[in-house]
């Protein structure tokens, strides 16, 4: 009678797992703690689908470890329009869009300062109380503070002030009293501010011109002091004299990637088109060496190398308070710019980041410890291929020049709406994809604003290389296909100019003759990986579309926090319940 109930109790719990669709170790597990650390992994520029592209080719422990053991989401694309560095990092810090979080683009024209800007930057009086602190501005607690220096140019200070939405970090240090550690770190300073958010207590980025890390008065007065020794050591410049060629002799780039020597790819930093890449020789090179290590995967391994110093200095995920690591990568997207998604250079650049990813996490696994940590691995933006590769596979695919355009869209208005040199120039500034018209002029002459709009519009979209326009006042309302929708997400009233133009796909605004670029709606740009990995999250392939803006309040839920007040709802249940 036992015996035959133990087999009706097994058909039952047969049953339940079919219906159910999954295996009992792949759904979410009850939390028993909350994970101690939260961590963000960008990887700049990798785009979505160079994980399965290149999954044959990864080691254990990286890549392969997270998609297998993670919550991993092919199908993750931002629902913004410009995707740059700037509105990506603010988009998954948020978990927001550039409607609310105000970073539009990396730079843009702000009309009450009548100049371009850029997203981490500031000027004037706001520049003193941020900025940047030298590498060897640091003091010991009975040391008094040396005078600042006061350099000759125009200042220049680093904060997140322009970021008009809290981020993760900003959760983090309300939900905690001010407890909980923040640490964001990044080659890129805009990568690694807007993440920390507006009291992070480190935020560290690589000053170019030292090779050494560097933060802004925003943040701190001074340098800890294990980071002032970090750089005394000079530890960027391990890799001076050295070459950069491919990681694994064993593998046929050509077939993974594409041929190694293509016109159109850049020549980098003094380092060549083709492998193998010298990375600085004295004399003459030794200014450009810094440029040329970002412009390789060592950059990777130099933030990799200052990423567990921080860990341990920071005592970060050592107490019952959860803290927050940001690291961003940025070397993938130099690398990426100069030779393109097809290359052998980002081919070989992405296996070494899956490397770099093995050791972070083997890292974490013994300081922090197995299943006390939450994870999310993604990246800022994709990237589009080399047009001269594209029209090899038989896409429609060319460079156009904006200037040109900028030429002939102020010609054209003036020739409708009539020349006056009192009045000035129609166009008052273009930034990216926004062209910017001179409300004085258009109030001088009497004329409609949309009328212009309209007539600018209409110009643009008869344009070579030009996909569709959108006018200020169409994006009023919310526009019905998705193109528009994520020029809608894109668009601050404060920010934004009249007019939004979106290229087709495969064609660059560039000058430039060689590498490429991103910044579009299209696949190729909104396409990046979405991977979540740690304690509480279930495992398995995620098949409905997301966008990496679920990352901020997924890491709080994880957290056990309140998310970004401007962040969009999420539900990790919901989110990792939604499989085909």
């Amino acid at each position: 009678m036992l015996r035959g109930a133990g087999i009706v109790g097994l058909l039952i719990l047969w049953l339940a797992w079919s219906l159910d669709g999954s295996r009992a170790e792949d759904r979410p597990q009850p939390l028993t703690e909350r994970p101690r650390l939260a961590v963000i992994v960008v990887f700049d520029q990798l785009r979505g689908d160079f994980l399965p592209r290149w999954r044959a080719l990864f080691g254990e422990g990286g890549f392969e470890r997270l998609m297998s053991e993670g919550a991993w989401f092919p199908n993750c694309h931002y629902r913004h329009a410009t995707t740059n560095t700037g509105p990506g990092h603010a988009t998954i810090a948020t978990g927001t869009f550039p409607q609310r979080h105000g970073i539009i683009s990396n730079d843009w024209y702000e009309r009450s300062e009548q100049a371009s800007v850029n997203c981490v930057q500031v000027t004037g009086a706001a520049a003193e109380r941020a900025a940047r602190v030298p590498p060897a501005e640091t003091l010991d607690d009975d040391e008094e503070e040396p005078a600042r220096p006061r350099p000759a140019s125009k200042p220049r200070g680093y904060s997140p002030e322009r970021l008009r939405s809290p981020t993760l970090a900003d959760a983090l240090k309300t939900a905690t009293q001010g407890t909980g550690r923040v640490v964001s770190i990044s080659f890129k300073d805009r990568s690694a501010i807007l993440p920390a958010g507006r009291s992070a207590d480190l935020c560290c980025w690589l000053g170019s011109d030292t090779g050494t890390f560097v933060t802004s008065r925003f943040y701190r007065e001074r340098l800890p002091q294990w980071v002032a020794e970090y750089n005394a050591s000079r530890p960027a410049d391990r890799w001076f004299g050295t070459i950069w060629d491919r990681l694994r002799p064993d593998v046929n780039y050509d077939c993974w990637a594409g041929p190694d020597d293509v016109e159109a790819e850049g020549l980098g930093t003094f380092q060549g088109r083709t492998f193998p890449h010298p990375l600085g020789f004295p004399p003459l090179l030794v200014k450009s060496y810094y440029g040329a290590l970002y412009n390789s995967p060592f950059g990777n391994e130099l933030l990799l190398d200052f990423a567990k110093k921080a860990i341990v200095a920071e005592k970060l995920g050592q107490d019952d308070v959860p803290d927050l690591l940001c690291v961003s990568f940025s070397s993938n997207d130099a690398v990426g710019h100069c030779y393109g998604p097809d290359s052998h250079e980002v081919l070989d650049t992405t296996l070494r980041s899956d490397r770099t990813l093995r050791e972070l996490l083997i890292f974490l696994d013994e300081y922090v410890g197995k299943g006390r940590y939450v994870l999310a691995l993604t990246a800022d933006h994709g990237i589009c291929p080399l047009p001269e590769v594209a029209k090899l596979e038989g896409k429609d695919a060319a460079r156009i020049s904006p200037l040109l355009v900028d030429f002939g869209s102020e010609r054209m208005l003036q020739e409708r709406f009539g020349k006056d040199s009192v009045r000035g120039k129609w166009i008052e500034a273009r930034s990216g994809f926004w062209y910017y018209l001179n409300r004085e002029t258009i109030q001088r002459a009497g004329a409609d604003p949309r009328e212009v709009e309209r007539a600018l519009a209409d110009w643009l979209k008869a344009r070579p290389g030009v996909e569709r326009v959108w006018t200020r006042s169409q994006l009023a309302e919310k526009p019905d296909d998705p193109i528009g929708q994520a020029v809608w997400r894109t668009f601050h009233p404060d920010r934004c100019g009249e007019v939004y133009v979106v290229v087709k796909p495969y064609y660059l605004p560039l000058v430039a003759k060689v590498g490429t670029t991103h910044g579009t709606p299209h696949d190729y740009d909104t396409h990046v990986p979405l991977i979540l990995f740690g304690a509480g999250i279930r495992r398995g392939v995620f098949e409905q579309r997301v966008g990496p803006e679920v990352i901020a309040g997924a890491l709080a839920e994880a957290l056990g926090i309140a998310p970004p007040g401007d962040a969009e709802p999420v539900s990790l249940e919901t989110l990792l319940r939604n499989a085909p």
